[in-house]
């Protein structure tokens, strides 16, 4: 438990800075922009960026011009675009920041209570819009109606709740830490994963859009020599397959909206098919951390360490870099 533990401070403290990688430049520049996460929103007109700014920043998607800054208190660690309004949610950590609801049809922001005094890191909306869920850094899953209401608080008993993925058709909830939690919302009931002898911090998961299975991806551990690892796991829990692959940790990944292929944000861009099989991979500069699909799947989005947003096409041809 005790590797746990260092993991999960290493991430409250310093963003995930000290990386796969070890002792790394990441530790020695405190003042640089790291964007945590990137969504782009179903209408494939715009998209934000969040992360240590202070800002959440909202784009266009046609020109990729900036058009509007948001003041944040904090580091946004995830957005997450409502399934069918210009509703965002956003978790957030840091200097008492609040996880919040933003309207962007009036530009009214919500704060949801009953979270950890650390901040969350996991948030999404359910497959219709009515519930989110916020997981955090106490392991708790507080649940809350779409106006923000407060509706239940669940104990997963994990020390942290790193990332969260509502089924695509049914109430039912994948979150990680240390370990898997299934909790389904309608028969208020949970069930919890164990798959490693030794606690290694998951911190991504992702329902296939067919709601059959869900792919995590982990930390691994640089101290251990512990691979990060991507795994596919089937509706109930099951593990069909672990792949050994990336040089450091998935920190994000999404399915496209067909489900042919789900990309995962590390030190690569790379793409994968319903099998587990790696269709196509891009080197990057900088470690990446957020990831998402255009509404039409053809072109991603991704985030990096660095302040860099950048753009590729359907087979991992670039297609334009940002720098902020």
């Amino acid at each position: 438990m005790r590797l746990f533990s260092i993991l999960l401070l290493i991430i409250t403290i310093w963003g995930c800075k000290g990386s796969q990688r070890g002792k790394s430049k990441h530790l020695e520049k405190n003042d640089q922009q790291w964007f945590w996460s990137v969504g782009w929103h179903s209408d494939g007109e715009q998209f934000v960026v969040g992360g240590t700014s202070d800002t959440l920043k909202l784009f266009s998607a046609n020109d990729f011009q900036l058009l509007k800054n948001y003041p944040y208190k904090g580091t946004i660690t995830k957005t997450k675009w409502h399934p069918t309004k210009k509703k965002l949610a956003i978790s957030a950590q840091d200097r008492g920041s609040k996880s919040t609801i933003l309207n962007f049809d009036d530009n009214q922001s919500i704060e949801l209570d009953s979270i950890s005094i650390d901040g969350a890191r996991a948030i999404g909306w359910n497959h219709s819009g009515d519930l989110l869920a916020v997981g955090d850094y106490d392991g708790f899953l507080t649940i809350f109606d779409e106006e923000g209401g407060f509706l239940k608080k669940i104990n997963t008993h994990q020390k942290g709740i790193i990332g969260l993925d509502w089924h695509p058709t049914e109430n039912l909830i994948v979150a990680v830490g240390e370990k898997i939690a299934l909790y389904n919302y309608e028969e208020d009931s949970l069930k919890n994963i164990e798959d490693r002898s030794k606690d290694v911090l998951m911190l991504c998961v992702a329902w296939h859009p067919d709601g059959t299975f869900f792919v995590s991806g982990d930390y691994g551990d640089f101290i251990y020599h512990y691979p990060p690892l991507l795994q596919y796991w089937t509706y109930d829990g099951k593990k069909i397959k672990s792949i050994e692959e990336s040089k450091a940790e998935f920190r994000n990944m999404k399915w496209s909206e067909d489900g042919e292929l789900l990309a995962t944000a590390s030190e690569k861009i790379r793409l994968w098919n319903k099998n587990g099989d790696l269709i196509a991979e891009r080197t990057t500069e900088n470690l990446l951390w957020g990831i998402d699909w255009n509404k039409d799947s053809n072109k991603l989005v991704a985030t990096d360490e660095k302040g860099s947003i950048l753009f590729w096409d359907k087979k991992l041809a670039k297609l334009n870099e940002l720098e902020y």
